[in-house]
């Protein structure tokens, strides 16, 4: 009876162990994600307001040069 139960058991405390690196291991990857995927925002949001910087100025020139073609 307890020879059968034996890899039960060991399975058991493989398992708590492997548990136990999982929660000390995924602290900073988690950390380390997140911190990527600030980076990206930032780098995104950069990228949209040059877009909108460059078609704002690219609307008033054409603005300005049809008002003084009309003139």
């Amino acid at each position: 009876m307890m020879k059968s139960l034996a890899p039960v058991a060991l399975t058991g405390i493989v398992g708590v162990i492997l548990w136990k690196i999982l929660q000390l291991l995924m602290a900073p990857i988690i950390a380390w994600i997140l911190g990527i995927l600030a980076i990206g925002l930032k780098i995104g949001l950069a990228v949209a307001v040059v877009c909108a910087a460059i078609y704002g100025i690219r609307r008033v020139v054409r603005a300005r040069a049809e008002s003084e073609a009309e003139a």
